[in-house]
């Protein structure tokens, strides 16, 4: 199975709540809400990491979420270029938690490209976001500062 992950609602974004969203026949999508980002942020900042670090690596462990379950499935992941320049960082996270976790995955399943507004995990975020559609799991600030 190929599938596309899209984000709404940009992490760094303190005002707004975070979703990401997967979709190829199934979908799902995990949202970052605003107070959890906050906690997250201010906990790492006293841990002396940069604002930058931090944003990708909330963004590495949502997608870690998100995909967690479906990994046996997937043959390849295609997610929306949210931080150009980046994608080997938040790639090598990504990677780093998916084998912490015990699970095999190997490093070209994993792809950064323009997903674009008429795919359907863009629908999926944009519809969570937008509160139209609920999110199949809402995280929470110790889950996320668990991972990283």
């Amino acid at each position: 199975m190929h599938i596309e992950v899209d984000q709404s609602g940009k992490i760094e974004k303190m005002n707004v709540d975070t979703v990401l969203a997967f979709s190829d026949g199934k979908s799902a999508a995990v949202l970052i809400p605003t107070e959890v980002k906050r906690v997250c942020l201010q906990a790492l900042r006293r841990g002396g990491r940069r604002k930058t670090t931090i944003v990708l690596r909330i963004f590495a462990a949502g997608l870690f979420f998100l995909l967690k379950d479906i990994l046996e499935e997937v043959t390849l992941v295609t997610i929306d270029q949210e931080y150009p320049g980046r994608e080997g960082d938040i790639k090598g996270v990504l990677l780093r938690l998916i084998w912490a976790s015990g699970r095999r995955f190997e490093r070209e399943r994993v792809v950064f490209r323009q997903v674009g507004k008429k795919s359907a995990a863009h629908f999926k975020a944009y519809g969570v976001y937008k509160g139209f559609q609920k999110a199949d799991r809402i995280l929470t600030a110790e889950e996320i500062l668990a991972l990283i």
